[in-house]
C-alpha cells in the first residue's frame, strides 16, 4: 500500500539564477603602458571579481547540499 506522501506532487525546486551564471574572471590587462592609478584599478577590479566569484561557489555549494539532502 502507498502512503499519502508517495501519491503527492514533490514540490519543484527553485534555484536561483544567480547561483548558476559563472564567474566573470580575471581582468585582461591592456597591451600598451599603464600608469599606477589604472594598474591599481585593475587590480581592485580583479580583486572584486574574485571575491564575488569565491561568494558565488560558497552559495553553489550551499544550494547542492540543501536539494542533497
Amino acid at each position: 500500500m502507498q502512503s499519502v506522501d508517495s501519491l503527492l506532487p514533490k514540490p519543484a525546486v527553485h534555484v536561483d539564477a544567480s547561483v548558476r551564471q559563472e564567474c566573470e574572471g580575471v581582468v585582461d590587462i591592456p597591451h600598451r603602458f599603464i600608469t599606477s592609478w589604472e594598474q591599481a584599478q585593475l587590480h581592485a577590479e580583479d580583486r572584486r571579481r574574485l571575491g564575488d566569484c569565491r561568494r558565488l561557489n560558497h552559495a553553489k555549494a550551499v544550494t547542492i547540499t540543501a536539494l542533497a539532502k
